[in-house]
């Protein structure tokens, strides 16, 4: 009993040595509304799980290299939403409570990896030798899915608290004919790959995150 003792503990040990855990916390504005969002990375056995606390919603996925999100949680306790997606094959489960409400509605897609919190683990989505990719998001206010498109949109010189920074802009926007519609765009910094910054469409405004550096 005792060795079966000490085997787990070493391999619990050995996966904690694997694991890759970073941190990175946002200043997110959206009109009046202002939050401290953190973002957890976490690579361990092949496999990423990334969550987002600290905004509208508490977000958490779990990324498969090569496959895109196969499993998402969300929660929202002050309008009653918990919700589960488990991705099958070309079928997303969706159970739990949307704004109160029981759900359990299977949404149907293709092949393409589905992404769920953007900003975060973008280069898993569109790899270095790629330029754009098209992808699945599920609108978390009804459940639809919508194919969306990532895109490299060049190198730009960011002004950035006072500085003026190397970045590398990612396009995000429908697929199609729909592209001209909705755009967000996203500003990696080119010495690290680090998202600093980036300008979403939603809720009638625009949300902001910028990244918070220690010492900022």
């Amino acid at each position: 009993m005792a060795r079966v003792v000490v085997a787990f503990l070493a391999s619990v040990a050995c996966a904690s040595l694997d694991a890759q855990i970073e941190k990175r916390h946002y200043r997110e504005t959206n009109g009046s509304r202002v939050s401290a969002v953190e973002y957890t990375v976490n690579r361990a056995g092949g496999q990423i799980n990334l969550r987002s606390t600290g905004g509208t919603t508490d977000d958490e996925i779990q990324w498969a290299p090569g496959t895109g999100t196969i499993l998402w949680k969300e929660t929202n306790g002050r309008v009653g939403t918990d919700l589960t997606g488990e991705r099958k094959g070309d079928m997303i489960h969706v159970t739990g409570r949307l704004r109160g409400k029981e759900i359990d509605k299977e949404i149907h897609v293709d092949g393409a990896p589905w992404y769920q919190i953007f900003g975060p683990i973008v280069n898993d989505l569109l790899p270095a030798d790629a330029q754009q990719r098209e992808f699945w998001v599920v609108n978390p206010d009804d459940l639809a899915p919508h194919k969306m498109l990532v895109r490299r949109a060049g190198a730009e010189l960011l002004a950035f608290r006072g500085s003026r920074i190397e970045t590398n802009k990612i396009h995000f926007s429908p697929a199609g004919m729909l592209a001209g519609f909705w755009g967000a765009d996203f500003w990696y910094r080119q010495q690290d790959g680090e998202w600093i910054y980036s300008r979403l469409p939603e809720d009638g405004g625009m949300t902001i995150n910028e990244l918070q550096e220690p010492g900022r």
